[in-house]
């Protein structure tokens, strides 16, 4: 009896080594659908971490709340659907211990619709319920005269935030919700991401009526914990991603509307 419990034992204690080994190897990354994920599912990108003995798991996530809790927790070694200021927002009000590795690339914010319009007047535009990207819509919406002024001082994500003088009406609501706008004729100002997914590059080039200037860079990053940034997993990770093979990826996948913009971080 004793041998059969020993060497029960020795199996349990086998399939939970070499458990804990394959989770070393394995570096398991939260993402939204497009282009997040379908980047780090490239060739490209796991081709080179396996080169390295790594796996790449890729957790796809919906929504921008459970990806940084997932991460903060434990649950996933690295993020990556973020910009910066979402980051900082984020970390402020949630006290997380997360940090940004390094910038991938950057996803102009464009005013989507079925048509252009000729006149502005008495029209409403759907921005999303967002505090990190409510103003730079804002921006966006001035720079192209649909708007004179803006304040985020009173913002309220639950109501119309402004009318213009020429009567454009803003109006925040989730950003899982904004293509429907545009395909029910109206008028939206989506992140590159959304609009992706929602489309596909084609037909979000289509449907593009102005946007952000390239220079204006919210560059969309890899997020990690601040005690794992040296670690060998996420040097694996930024490695992969600073490949010229994802550049070339990343333009031929999807044009204008994602821009790479590889820069080490930490």
């Amino acid at each position: 009896m004793r041998k059969i419990i020993l060497s029960l034992f020795i199996l349990v204690l086998t399939v939970v080594l070499a458990s804990c080994g394959a989770d070393e190897k394995t570096i398991v990354v939260g993402a939204t659908p497009s282009p997040h994920a379908e980047i780090l599912n490239s060739d490209a990108v796991k081709n080179y971490i396996e080169s390295k003995g790594y796996k790449l798991e890729v957790k796809v996530y919906q929504d921008y709340v459970t990806p940084n809790k997932a991460l903060n927790d434990g649950g996933i070694d690295a993020n990556y659907f973020q910009h910066i200021p979402y980051l900082e927002t984020e970390v402020s009000e949630k006290n997380y211990d997360i940090v940004a590795a390094c910038q991938v690339h950057n996803e102009p914010l464009n005013l989507y619709g079925l048509e252009a319009k000729t006149s502005w007047d008495n029209t409403k535009v759907y921005i999303i319920n967002d505090a990190s990207n409510v103003e730079r819509a804002f921006k966006l919406l001035v720079a192209n005269g649909l708007i004179d002024s803006y304040s985020v001082e009173d913002f309220n994500a639950q109501r119309p935030v402004y009318t213009s003088s020429i009567g454009v009406t803003i109006e925040c609501i989730d950003a899982g919700l904004l293509h429907n706008k545009v395909s029910e004729g109206g008028y939206a100002v989506i992140p590159g991401n959304y609009a992706l997914t929602a489309w596909g590059a084609t037909k979000a080039s289509e449907y593009k009526i102005f946007g952000e200037s390239t220079d204006v860079a919210y560059p969309n990053i890899i997020a990690v914990r601040s005690g794992d940034v040296d670690s060998d997993k996420i040097k694996v990770l930024i490695e992969a991603l600073s490949q010229p093979e994802v550049k070339k990826f990343i333009e031929d996948n999807y044009g204008p509307t994602v821009n790479y913009v590889f820069k080490e971080l930490k």
